[in-house]
């Protein structure tokens, strides 16, 4: 199993996809090796094409925002994406390019073991089902569904920047990642049977 310094070594000079000749700087994730909660955006901004760095752009303070409120530490929290690199401007990734970074997400769950994992709008919600062989379908169906799959509750949720675009959308974001919040903790406490009955868990293999 690789490290993460090792990774990030990997993704900085990676040329699988044709998104290489697009980005400024690739992005890799951020955060502990001991984190509880993983967090799957979909690809970098802007920004983030910027400093090398995840969610660090508009959707990344009201994220950050989200989270204080929450009462998540973000030092609980692993942030990453579905593809490494920015793709062009108005453009959404690809199937292809999203299987081609799969690996880099693979091997970034294997490292950190995280108890739950919030894929942030449908790239990432296709990404991760890309590693766990499991078609979730789409975050207008399944936003704040939760599911135990591979040792792991999945949270579907909105990205952010789909929150700036509609705020009216931000209540549930909010009250999401409240359900996040308290299901981060009880993992840690709970066994899987309870956690599966409170929390209308959908177990899939």
């Amino acid at each position: 199993m690789r490290s993460l310094p090792d990774l990030c070594n990997e993704i900085k000079n990676c040329k699988k996809c044709d998104l290489q000749f697009s980005r400024k700087k690739p992005v890799c994730g951020f955060g502990g090796s001991q984190s509880t909660i993983m967090i799957i955006g979909e690809a970098p901004g802007a920004k983030e094409d910027e400093m090398g760095k995840p969610f660090v752009g508009r959707s990344g303070k009201l994220l950050d925002a989200t989270l204080e409120a929450s009462l998540i530490p973000k030092a609980r929290v692993y942030l990453t994406n579905s593809v490494r690199c920015r793709p062009k401007v108005g453009e959404t990734p690809k199937n292809s390019e999203i299987r081609a970074c799969s690996p880099y997400l693979r091997d970034e769950i294997e490292a950190i073991v995280p108890r739950v994992i919030v894929p942030m709008g449908n790239s990432a919600i296709r990404a991760l089902g890309e590693i766990m062989n499991n078609d979730f379908g789409k975050v207008t169906e399944i936003s704040g569904s939760i599911y135990y799959c591979k040792k792991a509750f999945i949270v579907p949720q909105f990205h952010p920047a789909a929150i700036l675009r509609n705020p009216k959308r931000s209540v549930k974001f909010r009250e999401n990642f409240e359900t996040i919040s308290q299901l981060a903790r009880d993992v840690e406490i709970d066994p899987l049977d309870a956690i599966v009955r409170n929390y209308d868990v959908k177990v899939v293999s």
